[in-house]
């Protein structure tokens, strides 16, 4: 073999290596941007179930839905939410409940958005 050979072969091998690790260190990067996004879309989902819990436990039931819906806001205040995520609260745009975003601190792109009324939580 000549020395040509040698190296044009050496070059193609270092080509294709370092295409490779590029390909792999992509993949990586990507898998634990997803399951970070996993992660914060866990914890957006807890903290769903543990206002509606909370509602459930501090506001007793059988007042008016308007009364009830009046509480609904002061008692999700009390509880933080939990790390990696951001919570707004706000009245519902017809005034019948109360409006509740979560994004994630760190995911500025995941956002999720529900409305919470009195009666869907059965308190009226």
């Amino acid at each position: 073999m000549q020395l040509i050979e040698v190296s044009l072969a050496a070059v193609l091998f270092t080509a294709a290596s370092g295409g490779s690790l590029q390909l792999w260190a992509a993949s990586g990067g990507q898998q634990k941007q997803l399951a970070s996004r996993s992660e914060v879309e866990e914890r957006i989902e807890l903290d769903r179930l543990q206002l509606q819990a909370r509602w459930r436990q501090a506001i007793a039931p059988g007042q008016t839905c308007s009364a009830v819906e009046e509480q609904l806001e002061p008692v999700a205040a009390r509880i933080q939410p939990p790390p990696q995520v951001q919570r707004t609260l706000s009245p519902a745009s017809d005034g019948r409940g109360v409006e509740v975003v979560w994004s994630g601190l760190e995911q500025p792109m995941l956002e999720r958005q529900r409305r919470f009324t009195a009666a869907g939580l059965g308190l009226c």
